[in-house]
């Protein structure tokens, strides 16, 4: 019997494999019509037996799971609150090891030997894994590089070493040279905007072919030092990648941006294609704009013409239109809400659609019409 492990949304999946030879695909296709939901969506399954479906421990109960790892008869589950061990010995009853709440997304999770890796990418992970976040443009409590624990001790791992980079680490890959048995290496690519040069010293916000956009950056791991670990290089990997043409969007997509534009949402555009900003995140800022001016409520007109003003500067496109910290005043907590809540999504598949600047590189010119749905202005 073989057992896979899948990390869905919101719980640890393990299911055997059916012989493929045997089985042939059910028709009409029973996943057409499935009922929406979290913990209690509709199911179809082909070819597989389901074993378990356990749902995540409290505190992750409302972050998104993203990768998973393994080590012998146990599951490290990354979630952008941290991540969860759970052992799997009896694959119909996991039961939980540890869940170590870490938020910084999107906890990208792998291991090697004794160490465990964990991207991080969001603006306001801390390095003390505090739960209050990073509301300060420039702050030494922020983490966007990649987080190491030791984990000779499963159940109480140690954060040996914290490497911080230019974008954060979406993702990673852990790389082992066999000509190096001393050191393991890990390849990151993030798409956080870049980070200031005063927070981080050589980063390059420019717009050149030296720009920290256009480079993945690689960290050697002493095995017997890890918490020695350090950037050693940044390949320019995507300095010369040619323009690449899109189909642009489809007939329904373009129907369901109309229907937005028409209701008054914020629409989102991205290298000239366009989306609706989702409601959750366009109230989010707007209560933010509220709170910061002192007020209490719904959000006003001004507080929505204070966010289009805002919002290309959140996302930082060059070009866009510059706003100083004189311009924000008191929006700079929305700021934190862009770059934290906005980018912590991940899109399609998941229930809900962020903008297309989410998806891809994260860094297109947001323009506004109209308000969000319900809200004035």
């Amino acid at each position: 019997m073989r057992v896979l492990v899948s990390s869905l949304r919101r719980s640890v999946m393990l299911v055997t494999v059916a012989s493929v030879a045997a089985a042939q695909a059910p028709s009409p296709d029973p996943r057409v019509g499935l009922k929406p939901g979290v913990t209690d969506a509709g199911e179809a399954i082909w070819n597989l037996k389901l074993l378990s479906a356990t749902p995540p421990s409290e505190k992750f109960k409302q972050g998104i799971n993203s990768d998973i790892a393994f080590r012998g008869s146990d599951v490290i589950q990354g979630n952008f609150n941290g991540y969860q061990i759970w052992d799997i010995s009896n694959p119909s009853r996991p039961t939980l090891k540890l869940g170590n709440f870490c938020p910084a997304s999107q906890s990208d999770v792998s291991t090697y030997k004794n160490l465990l890796f964990v991207s991080s990418e969001g603006t306001t992970g801390r390095i003390d894994c505090g739960a209050e976040g990073v509301k300060e443009p420039i702050s030494k409590d922020r983490i966007l590089g990649i987080r190491i624990f030791d984990i000779t001790d499963l159940a109480h791992p140690k954060n040996v070493a914290n490497v911080q980079t230019c974008r954060g680490s979406h993702t990673h890959t852990v790389v082992v040279d066999p000509n190096d048995r001393d050191n393991v290496y890990v390849y990151i690519s993030g798409s956080s905007p870049i980070r200031p040069n005063e927070e981080l010293p050589g980063c390059n916000a420019r717009t050149d072919p030296t720009s920290s956009r256009f480079f993945i950056e690689v960290i050697k791991v002493p095995l017997a030092h890890p918490e020695q670990a350090a950037v050693v290089s940044a390949p320019e990997i995507f300095k010369d990648l040619p323009h690449v043409t899109t189909h642009g969007l489809a007939p329904e997509d373009k129907a369901e941006i109309d229907a937005a534009r028409a209701r008054g949402a914020f629409i989102v555009s991205f290298l000239g294609q366009e989306e609706a900003l989702p409601t959750e995140f366009a109230n989010a800022m707007l209560d933010s704009i509220v709170k910061a001016r002192g007020g209490t409520g719904k959000p006003t007109g001004a507080d929505s013409a204070a966010l289009r003003k805002a919002l290309p500067a959140m996302i930082d496109e060059p070009g866009a239109v510059a706003l100083d910290e004189h311009d924000l005043g008191p929006l700079r907590d929305v700021h934190q809400v862009a770059e934290g809540e906005l980018l912590l999504s991940h899109g399609r598949g998941h229930g809900r659609r962020p903008p297309s600047s989410v998806r891809g590189e994260r860094r297109g010119r947001i323009r506004t019409s109209g308000t969000s749905p319900g809200r004035p202005g």
